[in-house]
């Protein structure tokens, strides 16, 4: 069974790079009736996915593995960060009201009783006219409240000349100057990165509560399928979608099994799942959910009643399936590579995002100018694969291809999908359309 557990939070709108007067993303189907004709709106099949999506439940994990996953609850710090007041400056721990009025040509003269090394308590107290030697990093001696930096002191012997007065607090690092006893450390829902590892790792936590990677098995299914590398005879082709699954499903911080290439058997498809539903927090299959006489998931599932499928009113990734497979999710894909890709970045994305905890699911979103004519299918929202780059002052968004389907190329020469709304048979050249980014921008030109 798959790991579920909390309440699911909020899903909240999407987020944007750029929002402008024309308001708040919506992925371009204006306003959500329900049904399109015999077709469903992405916005009311995706919130149909998500409100069946449970986080997963938290697990323990050591902070080299929590590195990119979501906090389970806040951590809250247990003492003091620092602990200890400790020198900021190589030099001598004194008295500050020993060296006022220091100048040079008229310093102020103690006696050194001591050091303190870093990593040691210091060997003795600061008494008045007297000093304690200092290392960066090393704990103040207590009756010292500052520290004079080397560079304005003259050493003699067992003696040291002060040559300028400093101030309380002077060079000291403050126990508790990072965060106070009681104080939040992490606060619950943020995603581990650099810092907050380091933060954590400081405070004394090897180990942390986080929501975990999910573990999604990807399935390929068609006669026509071979694995990359291997020979493909006349009328068979290379397994893309697996490798744009198993892509994608790594940039979202999940973590992929390929489970291979299942036939246009029903009965293989559902025995490799029913196999792995114990280890798997959610499935992808690619194929098999059209009308089609080799609809092999249809197959499999639909007599049962675990997966519904839909027509959903996009273009590309009109047919879906999504379902639970003992609890555990299943998604299914139609079978051309750039249908896969699309589909993904619409409803599987942000659905892995809240299995791992987090509240950020959506791809951020810019409005960018056409550079030419964008054709869509009028009663279907079309995601146009589009490269974006800034251009005196604005974002510029050109076509990388046709929209067919079957052309990959389109995509990976792309940054960005132009979002055509339902009702727009043609976007024209000039116009400002919402852009779903990807990947990194480009430059300014």
């Amino acid at each position: 069974m798959a790991r579920s557990g909390v309440e699911p939070f909020s899903e909240g709108p999407a987020s944007t790079a750029d929002r402008t007067e024309e308001g708040p993303p919506h992925h371009g189907e204006g306003h959500d009736h329900g049904h399109v004709g015999d077709m469903r709106t992405i916005d009311e099949v995706r919130r149909e996915v998500l409100d069946r999506i449970r986080p997963l439940a938290p697990i323990e994990l050591p902070l080299q593995e929590a590195w990119g996953c979501v906090l389970a609850g806040d951590v809250v710090a247990e003492l003091d960060m620092p602990a200890f007041s400790s020198s900021a400056m190589d030099g001598f721990a004194v008295r500050v009201d020993d060296v006022a009025g220091a100048t040079v040509d008229e310093p102020r003269k103690l006696r050194v009783v001591g050091q303190a090394p870093v990593g040691r308590p210091p060997e003795g107290t600061v008494g008045r006219g007297e000093a304690v030697r200092i290392a960066t990093g090393a704990p103040v001696p207590a009756g010292a409240d500052g520290v004079v930096p080397i560079e304005h002191c003259v050493v003699q012997g067992e003696e040291v000349l002060v040559l300028r007065e400093f101030p309380e607090g002077a060079n000291v690092r403050a126990a508790g100057q990072d965060v106070r006893a009681g104080q939040m450390v992490v606060p619950a829902g943020r995603r581990l990165s650099a810092p907050e590892l380091g933060m954590l790792a400081s405070s004394g936590h090897a180990s942390v509560l986080v929501y975990p990677r999910a573990r999604a098995v990807v399935i390929s299914t068609g006669d026509e399928l071979v694995e990359p590398g291997r020979p493909a005879s006349f009328g068979k082709v290379r397994d893309a979608n697996s490798y744009t699954l198993f892509g994608a499903l790594r940039d979202v911080g999940a973590i992929p099994y390929l489970s291979g290439i299942i036939r246009d058997e029903p009965e293989d498809l559902k025995e490799e799942v029913l196999a792995l539903v114990a280890r798997a927090d959610c499935f992808i299959s690619s194929g098999g959910v059209s009308v089609g006489e080799r609809d092999v998931v249809k197959k499999a599932f639909f007599r049962r009643g675990e997966i519904a499928f839909y027509r959903v009113a996009m273009q590309p990734g009109m047919p879906q399936g999504f379902g639970m497979i003992d609890e555990t999710p299943y998604f299914g894909l139609p079978g051309n590579p750039v249908s896969v890709f699309v589909s993904f970045e619409v409803f599987i994305r942000p659905a892995i995002l809240k299995m791992m905890g987090r509240r950020d699911i959506y791809r951020p979103e810019i409005w960018a100018v056409l550079e030419s004519d964008v054709a869509g299918p009028r009663d279907r929202v079309m995601f146009a694969r589009v490269r974006v780059w800034r251009e005196r002052g604005q974002w510029r968004a050109a076509s990388t291809g046709p929209r067919d389907s079957n052309l990959l190329g389109t995509v990976t020469k792309a940054n960005g999908l132009a979002i055509i709304p339902l009702g727009t048979e043609v976007a024209e050249a000039g116009s400002r359309v919402r852009v779903m980014l990807f990947r990194a921008l480009e430059e300014e030109k």
